[in-house]
């Protein structure tokens, strides 16, 4: 080639790939709608996820409260009247009754409940445990409600959930 073509050619070269750097409107439009629709479809389930670690968080507080009973009545024959008694800490964050848990305890068996006034919004159900003791075997049950509730309700002493709940493991 002659040099002259050469360097034209070089030159339209430079001036076309200037000419092209960028995105064009459209493109940058059809990013944008297709980033919303992913998000439209993700949104509802990271949503329903957070609902569940929210539940977790209060099935966890009444499982642990059922261990430290049993514990507690190995060492003393006698299940514990109040949280205090426990020794341990349960997270308030969901929990209205933290302090508390709803415990009833006595020589045979104890129980207590998770309270959430604000389960509307955090899309949670409730949770409640029972722990009897009887010829030196311990007998642990634990409940969630059927739907969004504020509290649960306590299982029975045949070690059955109450109406409205079911057991879980």
């Amino acid at each position: 080639m002659k040099p002259e073509v050469t360097l034209k050619y070089l030159s339209y070269l430079r001036n076309k790939k200037n000419q092209e750097e960028g995105f064009t409107l459209i493109e940058l439009l059809v990013v944008v709608i297709i980033i919303g629709v992913l998000a439209a479809v993700a949104l509802p389930n990271l949503l329903g996820q957070v609902g569940k670690a929210r539940e977790t968080e209060l099935k966890n507080a009444v499982g642990t409260v059922n261990r430290s009973q049993q514990a507690y009545h190995f060492e003393r024959q006698t299940f514990a009247p109040a949280v205090s008694y426990l020794g341990i800490v349960i997270p308030g964050e969901y929990l209205t009754n933290a302090s508390s848990m709803g415990i009833s305890g006595g020589v045979g068996s104890a129980t207590n409940i998770s309270e959430n006034t604000n389960s509307a919004n955090d899309g949670t159900r409730a949770f409640s445990g029972r722990i009897d003791h009887s010829g030196g075997t311990y007998t642990q049950i634990l409940c969630i409600s059927d739907g969004i509730t504020d509290v649960g309700t306590v299982p029975s002493g045949t070690g059955t959930c109450a109406g409205g709940t079911k057991e879980i493991r």
